[in-house]
């Protein structure tokens, strides 16, 4: 007879997924106890192995439940609503993920150990496609506290740390999963994990040895970056309401002194977070004279976010490029809006609309991704949403970005973990484009990170602060697309002949060598192997 395996019932099956759930999402902020990546989903990966259908399906739902519930817990500042249906939806991508990696149950254990992490991938990469696109939650943006780890990222993309840690995940079930069969040793398991062990080593050193030979040898740049904390926690309820003269004249008076204060240390460039400008330069004279006159008084560059609008009273969510002279060269638009938070998709289609808290316009998308020249250096912005999408810093460093800059209001997020989440993104962007990385945040955390993924300087939730930091320019140019794009479309790939595979395989017979041993005389008083 073929080994017997052990089966669990659903019980155990959705109290392990589950435990896996929570254990993925205290590897990111709050809690940030990135370590336990490398053995969370073990209790999940082991479940798939030893439950049937139904136990899978449940199971992965629950876990991707679990898992962006206590991850996303800070949607709830929009309404409990939001975060049910959000954490619905993208539990589903973890469902479809579970059930995939069982269907691969059929191929040996090597398939099956690369095929998790192929899944896995391809699942991350392809949520993060398209209008809807999400990366929150990434295993690999767990991981930027781990800096010796991070080169892996200049070569496969975050997706590359994602693969790692669910090699070494996957290795781990497969080890635990041969020590439930009786008859079966879990040699085979083993050797397979050192030879993937051994991979992901190459892929590691292959990260280490790029990052040497990518150090960057362009000019020096002092940049200040501006953080002005006007106001506190935004609640969804103010997402209509205007600010007063008051507050506007607070604002201005704010940025203004500590533009002065930043422009003691002689930056060529200060920055300004997103939607600091209250009204659009074009349209609004009073505005286009004080940002003029502040941008004269710092006698550098300065770029600040602010509405624009178009001819055809199209509103978009902009950054604006004074030159020392005061002024307005150049204008980036954003492209990758946030659905339901900048505006509505079938606005007129979804009943009861005037119960949540959305805005009463949409804004509208800009064209295309676009660099901004400040003199002589080429500046890749990103207003807010856009940082969390690496095929955007890519497109920008494609065309020859010397620095990225980040832009971003995370006031709506409150103290919540939120804005260490979004700041996490912003550090593999630094590493996987190989550029500085420059983020303004309205109410924090605005930083400065070093190619290699390392904070060099930080300013905190709802302080007012000016930093100022010398930074390296990228003088080469960047010669076509990222391997780490690549990496992701080839797991896209693998992922759907991972699917394809095992239909094409026979079913399983028992093995020769079991039925000849069950065929053998035994002694007397000798039991049959069951």
């Amino acid at each position: 007879m073929p080994p017997r395996t052990k089966t669990l019932n659903l019980r155990v099956t959705l109290i392990l997924c589950a435990l896996s759930g929570a254990l993925l999402a205290a590897c990111f902020p709050a809690l940030g106890l990135w370590p336990l990546a490398w053995i969370a989903l073990v209790p999940w990966l082991v479940a798939l192995r030893l439950t049937g259908a139904g136990g899978a399906l449940l199971g992965s739902w629950l876990g991707g439940f679990v898992f962006y519930g206590l991850l996303l817990y800070w949607l709830g500042l929009f309404g409990w609503t939001a975060w049910a249906l959000a954490c619905i939806v993208l539990s589903l991508s973890l469902l479809a993920w579970g059930l995939a990696a069982r269907w691969i149950g059929r191929l040996g254990a090597s398939p099956r150990i690369l095929g998790a992490a192929v899944l896995w991938c391809g699942v991350e990469w392809a949520r993060g496609l398209g209008q809807f696109g999400f990366t929150w939650g990434w295993l690999g943006y767990s991981q930027s506290p781990a800096l010796e780890l991070l080169p892996v990222a200049r070569v496969a993309g975050t997706l590359g740390l994602s693969f790692l840690i669910l090699l070494v995940n996957a290795a781990l079930a497969e080890l635990v999963v041969s020590l439930s069969h009786e008859e079966r040793p879990f040699r085979p398991a083993l050797r397979t994990a050192t030879i993937l062990a051994l991979a992901a080593l190459a892929l590691w050193g292959a990260g280490k040895w790029t990052a040497r030979q990518g150090d960057l040898r362009g000019p020096g740049l002092r940049v200040a970056i501006v953080q002005g904390s006007v106001h506190g926690p935004l609640r969804a309820e103010d997402v209509n309401v205007p600010l007063t003269r008051e507050e506007m004249q607070r604002a201005r008076e704010t940025y203004q002194t500590l533009t002065i204060e930043a422009a003691q240390a002689r930056p060529s460039l200060i920055v300004w977070p997103e939607s600091v400008l209250a009204g659009a330069p074009e349209r609004d004279p009073p505005v286009a004279e004080w940002i003029s006159r502040a941008t004269r008084a710092s006698g550098a560059w300065l770029l600040a976010g602010g509405p624009y609008y178009d001819e055809a009273g199209r509103q978009f969510n902009s950054a604006y490029l004074y030159a020392p002279s005061g002024n307005l060269l150049a204008r980036y638009d954003k492209v990758q809006l946030v659905p339901f938070g900048e505006y509505v998709p079938a606005r007129e289609r979804i009943p009861f609309l005037d119960r949540y808290n959305v805005r009463d316009t949409d804004f509208s998308s800009g064209a295309v991704h676009r660099l901004l020249q400040a003199g002589t250096v080429s500046l890749g912005p990103m207003i807010c949403f856009e940082s969390i999408f690496p095929q955007i810093s890519w497109a920008l460093v494609r065309k020859d970005a010397q620095v990225l800059v980040i832009i971003t209001n995370d006031a709506w997020f409150g103290r919540t973990a939120a804005a260490a989440q979004h700041r996490q993104m912003a550090v593999l962007r630094a590493v996987e484009a190989n550029r500085w990385v420059v983020r303004a945040a309205s109410t924090g955390l605005s930083c400065f990170i070093a190619p290699d993924g390392r904070i060099v300087s930080q300013a905190g939730l709802f302080e007012k602060a000016v930093l100022s930091q010398e930074i390296q320019l990228a003088a080469e140019k960047s010669g076509g697309e990222s391997p780490g794009l690549l990496f992701a479309w080839v797991m896209l790939f693998l992922s759907t002949a991972y699917i394809i595979a095992p239909a094409a395989l026979p079913r399983r017979r028992p093995r020769a060598r079991a039925a000849r041993r069950s065929a053998r005389p035994r002694p007397p008083g000798r039991a049959a192997p069951r």
